[in-house]
């Protein structure tokens, strides 16, 4: 009879046990980079894990700021830029949701909307950009949650693939919004970009018939620490 390891009694698609998962394997970030932080909350889980790390949050809602600049006063390691992450400089007309969770770039601009102020214009900036005025350095790790927005993130900052160990992406299964790339879309931009999927650190499932709608996919460098051989 096979032994069952250990590690298959972890708590599956869930974001803290899989950052403490990847750090009992060795890997222990010294800078992060948290794209689409609201209110800080990944960053504070994060930062319990990973206590030595530097951390950069990207966020471009007004409304954040009040919680955003009380953790950056809490914990000094941790500093914010109020702005969106994207492929290019330029001012873009984000959608915002009332609970100020899922806004997103991807909905077209409408007059009405835009005149109640459910759209609003918001500055986006290329996180190599953010990085170089950040001390140049490298993120050992970066999280994106930009409600569909990741690849034209990722698109912006084309220094970091290959050095970066590991992304942590929300993926959708279906085209929930305009233009919204699907799971298969971005394992083919990670992968051509040389990194491959690791693990999975969150789902949800959407309410309209309970299928599977979203995932957090953490993709690794295809040679990187994490996988170093492809022993089973």
């Amino acid at each position: 009879m096979t032994e069952t390891s250990p590690d298959l009694a972890r708590p599956f698609a869930d974001m803290r046990p899989f950052l403490e998962f990847v750090r009992e394997r060795g890997f222990d970030p010294s800078y992060v980079v948290d794209v689409g932080a609201n209110r800080g909350r990944w960053t504070e889980m994060a930062r319990e894990v990973f206590p030595r790390a530097r951390f950069l949050l990207v966020e471009p809602q007004p409304e954040m700021r009040a919680p955003l600049d009380a953790l950056c006063r809490r914990l000094p390691d941790v500093r914010w830029v109020e702005c969106a992450a994207g492929a290019r400089e330029e001012t873009r007309v984000q959608t915002i949701w009332a609970d100020l969770e899922g806004s997103s770039f991807l909905p077209h601009p409408q007059a009405d909307r835009l005149a109640s102020g459910e759209q609003r214009p918001a500055r986006v900036r290329r996180l190599d950009d953010l990085l170089a005025e950040d001390g140049g350095r490298v993120p050992d790790l970066v999280k994106l949650d930009v409600q569909g927005f990741e690849l034209e993130a990722l698109a912006g900052c084309p220094s970091i693939f290959g050095r970066t160990e590991l992304f942590v992406l929300e993926t959708s299964l279906f085209a929930f919004l305009p233009d919204l790339p699907i799971l298969r879309e971005v394992i083919e931009f990670m992968a051509a970009r040389g990194y491959e999927v690791y693990d999975l650190a969150g789902y949800i499932r959407r309410p309209v018939d309970d299928a599977l709608g979203q995932l957090d996919v953490a993709f690794a460098r295809r040679r990187g620490h994490l996988r170093q051989h492809d022993r089973w």
